[in-house]
């Protein structure tokens, strides 16, 4: 099993604009309390989170619609590097994950349109965006072309452990209603003799 959830605490990088996590302590055991009982401020987008189609396109489904389907399967982890050798056309699984550390553009719009052609339904990444800030700036044209075509986007993984392969993938978001976006715990289970 590999835990390939980024941490949650005060440090943590943040994408530009967006919240710092912060834990305000409510009730302390050290301090007379009975309990030790804490309040967590964060964003949508933090961490390991997942985008809905909701996220950038008007009327699309929001994390509830959606349902968890997307979120648990059988996945591939692809190392974003030999994509090129890769005919992702032939659909290697529902669920895609890219580790990118060798590449710092992220996804291309030309990538993200074969992932939709190929059916994938969730693609993600070990970035905090599938794509870089001056590509969303100008437009965001790699989230929406996934969006557009119902493709979940799961970011903010930890793959330097989890070598390229097939999985199984558990990446539940919270139960947030009507939600664009959600903080995971996302796991990869290993099958064992073809099977879970």
């Amino acid at each position: 099993m590999f835990d390939i959830t980024l941490k949650i605490d005060e440090r943590m990088p943040v994408w530009p604009g967006d919240p710092r996590p912060v834990q305000a302590w409510l009730q302390r055991i050290d301090r007379g309390d009975p309990v030790d009982v804490s309040q967590w401020t964060l964003g949508s987008h933090t961490g390991t989170h997942v985008d809905a189609p909701s996220h950038f396109i008007a009327g699309a489904p929001d994390l509830e619609t959606l349902g968890l389907e997307p979120f648990v399967g059988p996945c591939r982890v692809i190392d974003l590097a030999q994509l090129a050798s890769l005919d992702v056309g032939t659909a290697p699984s529902e669920r895609v994950l890219f580790k990118t550390s060798a590449e710092a553009d992220g996804l291309s719009p030309r990538i993200a349109a074969r992932l939709v052609a190929a059916g994938v339904r969730l693609v993600g990444v070990d970035a905090l965006s599938i794509e870089p800030l001056e590509a969303v700036v100008a437009g965001a044209p790699t989230h929406r072309m996934l969006l557009a075509g119902r493709v979940v986007i799961l970011e903010g993984l930890v793959l330097d452990a989890v070598p390229p392969g097939d999985y199984f993938l558990v990446a539940l978001p919270l139960r947030l209603q009507h939600s664009e976006a959600s903080p995971v715990r996302a796991i990869l289970l290993q099958p064992v003799r073809g099977r879970l």
